[in-house]
């Protein structure tokens, strides 16, 4: 995971418990995500502010989001500071599980298209004037088959 802001719930997690749940949720559930970043003070829990409901893991003590059509559970290995400051940083993760539903498992309808994968798209700066625009989020589209 790269770009994780070093003040956050998230990382301090990461950092703590050594283990981490990557979830991949469909777009569909794009604003309860929303939802979980605008709740994420020390007294809340994000997950309750996003209504999804979480499962154990596998093989690491973190919950995964049962939602998620994809759960990867992974050991920390390293943190690397992105930022030199200590504000950005990239964390490196050993896989130790991975969990799929079912109807993604084969074909592209269920795993390329406009309700499945979902991307941050980082905030490109304008090359000219050096000012960062909005980030976007983005999904797959195939265009053709080879």
């Amino acid at each position: 995971m790269g770009n994780l802001y070093q003040h956050t719930h998230t990382y301090e997690n990461i950092q703590r418990e050594k283990c981490f749940c990557i979830n991949f949720l469909p777009i569909s559930y794009y604003d309860k995500l929303v939802d979980t970043i605008n709740h994420n003070d020390y007294e809340a829990e994000e997950f309750s502010a996003g209504k999804f409901t979480l499962i154990n893991a596998k093989t690491i003590h973190p919950p995964m989001i049962q939602e998620a059509f994809i759960n990867i559970e992974c050991t920390l290995k390293e943190t690397q500071d992105l930022s030199g400051a200590g504000i950005t940083s990239m964390i490196i993760g050993q896989v130790q599980h991975i969990s799929v539903e079912e109807e993604y498992t084969q074909g592209y309808e269920n795993r390329y298209g406009k309700n499945v994968f979902m991307m941050l798209v980082p905030a490109p700066q304008d090359l000219k004037t050096g000012k960062p625009n909005q980030s976007a989020i983005t999904t797959i589209n195939t265009e053709k088959y080879d």
